[in-house]
C-alpha cells in the first residue's frame, strides 16, 4: 500500500512540474507576441500618403528599429523612438527617450499621454492620426445608418418621372455599358465594401471620392485618392467641384459620363 501511495506521489509531481512548465512557457509566449488575435487593437493613418498602419499588439514599439512593430525608416525617427500601449483605461503613447519627441496635437510630451480618437501625433517629421477602433466603429455605424436614411429620402423626392421609371444621377461608364446610381445625398466612392459607390477598379483608391448634393446642384470631392480626381480633365484638389449634366469625370483614370436624371425602373 505505501509503495502504491509512493507511485501516485512521484506521478504527481511530474505531472505538476510538466503542468507548471506549459503554463510559463504560454505566459512567455503571450508576453512576447502581445497579440490582440485577428481583431486589430487600432490604427495610425499617415496623414501625407492615408497610409493604415494597424496596432495589433498591446505595447506597440515604433522606430527605425528593424525589430519594432511599426518600423519608420525615417531620418528623423530614433531607432527605439516611441510606445503605444494599451492599458484599461484606454491607449497611451510615451516617448522613449527619442532624439526629435513625440508631439500630440503639436505638444511636446515629456510622460505617457493618453490618446483619444482623432488625436494627431508626430514622430520625428512623420504625422499621423490616431483611430481607436471601437469609436471609428461606432462612428461607422451611425454614418452607415445615417445614408440609409438619406437613400431613402433621395428616393422619394427624386423619383418623380414616368410611370414605372424614375430618374436618379448616375455616374455612366460607357465602356463598360454600366451605371452606377448616387441614390443618397452625399455618396463616398472608391473600391472599400463601406463605399456607398463601390467602383471594383484596381487604378480607384479605397475611399477615392465623395459626390454630394448642395444648394440644388451635385458636387464632387477628392479624398485624397492616389491617383486624382478630375472632372472635364481639370484636376479636383483641396475643393470641391460643381458637376453638370455630362460632364466627363476621371476617377484615377477610369473615366465616367455623369448623368443628372438617368433613367431607373422603380422597384
Amino acid at each position: 500500500m505505501d509503495e502504491f501511495f509512493n507511485v501516485i506521489v512521484s506521478i504527481s509531481r511530474y505531472m505538476l512540474s510538466a503542468l507548471a512548465v506549459l503554463i510559463i512557457g504560454s505566459c512567455v509566449v503571450s508576453l512576447i507576441t502581445r497579440q490582440f488575435g485577428s481583431r486589430v487593437g487600432s490604427y495610425l493613418v499617415e496623414t501625407k500618403t492615408k497610409k493604415r498602419i494597424p496596432l495589433t499588439h498591446w505595447e506597440n514599439s515604433i522606430g527605425r528599429s528593424p525589430t519594432c512593430d511599426v518600423i519608420l525608416n525615417v531620418a528623423t525617427v530614433s531607432r527605439f523612438h516611441a510606445v503605444i500601449s494599451k492599458r484599461r483605461t484606454g491607449w497611451v503613447v510615451a516617448d522613449t527617450h527619442s532624439r526629435t519627441g513625440v508631439f500630440v496635437n503639436g505638444t511636446q510630451i515629456t510622460k505617457p499621454v493618453k490618446l483619444s480618437h482623432g488625436d494627431k501625433i508626430s514622430f520625428g517629421m512623420n504625422a499621423f492620426e490616431f483611430f481607436d477602433v471601437d469609436v471609428d466603429d461606432a462612428e461607422r455605424e451611425q454614418e452607415r445608418q445615417r445614408r440609409k436614411q438619406e437613400r431613402a429620402r433621395v428616393r422619394v423626392t427624386v423619383r418623380t418621372g414616368n410611370e414605372g421609371l424614375s430618374f436618379l444621377p448616375a455616374l455612366v461608364d460607357e465602356a463598360a455599358d454600366k451605371a452606377y446610381v448616387i441614390d443618397c445625398e452625399s455618396c463616398v466612392i472608391g473600391r472599400s465594401p463601406d463605399c456607398d459607390i463601390r467602383l471594383r477598379y484596381p487604378a480607384v483608391s479605397w475611399s477615392h471620392a465623395k459626390v454630394y448634393k448642395m444648394n440644388n446642384g451635385w458636387y464632387i470631392e477628392d479624398l485624397g485618392s492616389e491617383k486624382g480626381t478630375r472632372v472635364n480633365a481639370r484636376v479636383v484638389a483641396n475643393t470641391r467641384r460643381r458637376l453638370k449634366d455630362g460632364d466627363i469625370i476621371g476617377l484615377g483614370g477610369v473615366i465616367f459620363v455623369f448623368n443628372e436624371r438617368y433613367k431607373v425602373k422603380k422597384k
